[in-house]
């Protein structure tokens, strides 16, 4: 639907300006700024002055001028990253719904303009006394039995690692970080970032640390456990040098199914710089051993770790792999010859033709798209569909992936296009998501369609979800599908194994 501020006359902002191309986040301050403006411009409060609209936050008790409003917007350095919890309150939307996302994907370019306020940025203060108020009444909640959301969970965790002083005995801490994992392998989209992050808090304590691997450790050996790759990939921002020592030194005898978390957890500490060189080089070796036994029918776990290795490494693998199986299975590492700004263009264009026809190409939005669509690195092309997806833009962009998912000149765009569905479907796309999956000829297609439509809360009681569940090639997407939404198929005959039973267990997903 079209925002009522693209009909207004005179002086409107039209977001951050942005010099692209991108191959990583080059400035958090423009993301930053982009989303407070895109959320404020779909707002009721869109087609309001930036006067009009410091008026309502003097009336809602937030001090937010018309200075900086209008600097906040434009991604001005000073003070867009110290806007984003004023916006969160006066948009009505729950903590941590913008800053969760953007205190993440900062991990990835920690040189990035504002990456360094993000990593400050908390949600509580930092004295001692009001984070204590915090813990106390997180304890009596869960003494009662109350149920947390993920702007709870952020907070907790602000609260216990502003320093190395623990405020909680270890017992305690232990219950509660296993607790967070639990359900973050289960959460859904505004659910999902605020518990992501406030275990990557967790992560980077080092008092906390070995708590968090001994849960995703235990978590994820669970019969049929669902989310281990999310646990796994939060195990990766841990800072502690014992504890990296200690997973590189489990890699050799780690068996070809479970690489994959290996994978996940390797990124950050091997873009952080935190490997050294003789460890880059153990990995490799090991990563080549692998390669002529490798039975699984997607080499991505050892494309996603050779990315993160340096070119001399990495080249030979990525090629292997190319030429020996097919460029097609492997998502991540570098390509060659290969360019996006046609598909860069159609996605802004379809965003911008159904919020603000006319608007001069979406600000952040295209750059965005690019690293999405061409970055040899997963952390990149994950947190990059998670700001869209935080965005007002997700629903049509997922509606013109769906159609680039059939029409699609090469396989590649093709193949990214169903990456999209899986990752930026919303209610708004049920129409056409539905149609894709009647229609889809391929296992991968249908994969992702089946993980959007669950994602996006799409799925209903009426709908049959028997026949994904009994094929071969999708029941675990099926089974997945059933489990994340509790729908009533799950606890069907057909459904009946180690990850049905691990999903009856949890009762659904988690989804505030």
């Amino acid at each position: 639907m079209t925002w009522e501020v693209a009909g207004r006359r005179g002086h409107v902002p039209e977001g951050p300006v942005v010099r692209g191309p991108w191959t990583t986040f080059e400035d958090f301050n423009l993301v930053a700024g982009w989303l407070l403006w895109s959320h404020r411009m779909a707002s009721p409060f869109g087609d309001l002055t930036g006067n009009a609209f410091a008026a309502v936050a003097r009336e809602r008790g937030v001090a937010l001028s018309e200075t900086e409003i209008s600097r906040a917007e434009k991604g001005e350095a000073r003070v867009t990253i110290g806007a984003i919890a004023k916006y969160e309150q006066l948009l009505q939307l729950p903590p941590g719904t913008l800053s969760a996302p953007l205190r993440s994907a900062a991990r990835l370019a920690p040189r990035a303009a504002g990456a360094d306020k993000l990593a400050q940025l908390r949600s509580v203060p930092r004295a001692v006394a009001p984070r204590q108020l915090v813990v106390n009444d997180f304890y009596v909640r869960y003494v009662a039995g109350e149920q947390f959301t993920g702007g709870d969970w952020l907070m907790l965790a602000d609260s216990i690692t502003y320093a190395e002083t623990s405020l909680l005995p270890d017992a305690l801490a232990m219950q509660w970080i296993r607790q967070l994992l639990d359900e973050c392998m289960r959460s859904v989209n505004a659910a999902y970032f605020p518990r992501v992050e406030a275990l990557s808090i967790v992560a980077e304590h080092d008092h906390y640390a070995s708590y968090l691997l001994d849960a995703a450790r235990d978590l994820t050996a669970a019969p049929g456990a669902s989310g281990v790759i999310d646990a796994w990939g939060i195990v990766g921002d841990i800072r502690s040098r014992q504890l990296i020592h200690k997973l590189l030194t489990d890699l050799p005898s780690v068996p070809d199914d479970r690489l994959y978390l290996y994978a996940a957890a390797f990124e950050m500490p091997g873009y952080r710089g935190d490997l050294a060189p003789h460890q880059l080089q153990d990995i490799a070796r090991d990563l080549e051993r692998r390669l002529p036994r490798w039975s699984l029918g997607s080499y991505e776990p050892i494309a996603s770790i050779a990315a993160m290795l340096p070119d001399d490494l990495s080249a030979s693998i990525l090629r292997r792999i190319d030429q020996d199986v097919h460029p097609m299975s492997r998502l991540t590492g570098r390509r060659m010859n290969r360019t996006v700004q046609a598909e860069v263009d159609l996605y802004t264009g379809a965003a911008m033709a159904a919020s603000w026809p006319g608007h001069p190409g979406g600000s952040v939005l295209p750059e965005l798209l690019r690293l999405v669509l061409s970055s040899e690195r997963f952390g990149l092309r994950h947190h990059a569909a998670n700001l869209i997806y935080c965005s007002p833009f997700a629903a049509p962009i997922c509606a013109a992936a769906a159609e680039l998912c059939t029409s699609g000149a090469d396989p590649v765009t093709r193949q990214l296009a169903t990456y999209l569905v899986s990752r930026l479907a919303t209610p708004d796309n049920d129409e056409e998501l539905r149609l894709l999956l009647k229609r889809s000829e391929r296992i991968g297609l249908t994969i992702n369609t089946l993980t959007g439509m669950a994602h996006a809360g799409l799925l209903t009681e009426l709908d049959d979800l028997k026949p994904f569940i009994r094929a071969k090639d999708t029941r675990q997407s099926g089974i997945y599908a059933a489990g994340i939404t509790h729908h009533p198929d799950l606890y069907s005959e057909a459904a009946d194994s180690a990850e049905a039973t691990w999903w009856r267990r949890a009762r659904g997903g988690i989804w505030e």
